[in-house]
């Protein structure tokens, strides 16, 4: 079996995962925790905006430790 290797795909799924978001507040932090403690963490609920500071880092995983708990309480 013949694999190829998409480079132009890998390219673009860089390059989208290192921009920032836009507008990253508090709620939008706890929010994608919370998601990551629930479904497991995504590119999309652990991008790197949400550790940019201190205080949005902290409210990350104050979402993550409660959809764990939600998650495991199910």
């Amino acid at each position: 079996m013949k694999r190829t290797f998409d480079f132009v795909g890998l390219n673009t799924v860089i390059s989208e995962a290192s921009k920032p978001l836009h507008q990253v507040t508090s709620s939008l932090a706890r929010k994608a925790g919370m998601d990551a403690g629930m479904t497991g963490t995504t590119p999309k609920n652990c991008h790197f905006s949400y550790f940019a500071e201190d205080e949005l880092e902290a409210e990350w995983y104050r979402g993550y430790r409660l959809g764990k708990q939600s998650f495991e309480e199910a």
